[in-house]
């Protein structure tokens, strides 16, 4: 499975509520790197990265628009929905081996 396909299932689930099924197509060694302001955080590992997705707010949506498939790289501009928060355009990149995501990184739009 491709990147592209590898990153429509993980929407497919994500958005569908399958936090765990968008989970399952993480790999163990995962990192996750998030942008906020002039920092950032990295989360390594599946726990912790896994942790991230499955205590956010119900409802969480990552809809991806403009994605170019770079062959392992899948790099879109996500909506994020949050009820009861203000919906947030990050610049996003997922790297992808052998059907498993690899690494995230998810930068604010500027």
């Amino acid at each position: 499975m491709g990147a592209t396909d590898t990153m429509e299932l993980f929407f497919e689930q994500l958005n569908g509520g399958s936090r765990e099924g968008a989970v399952a197509l993480m790999d163990e060694r995962i990192e996750m790197r998030i942008h906020v302001g002039e920092n950032a955080r990295t989360l390594r590992g599946l726990d912790q990265v896994s942790g991230w997705f499955l205590r956010a707010d119900a409802g969480l949506k990552m809809i991806p628009g403009a994605v170019q498939d770079m062959g392992n790289t899948y790099q879109a501009d996500l909506l994020v929905v949050r009820p009861g928060a203000e919906s947030q355009h990050l610049d996003a990149a997922f790297r992808v081996e052998a059907g498993k995501i690899t690494s995230i990184n998810l930068t604010p739009r500027r």
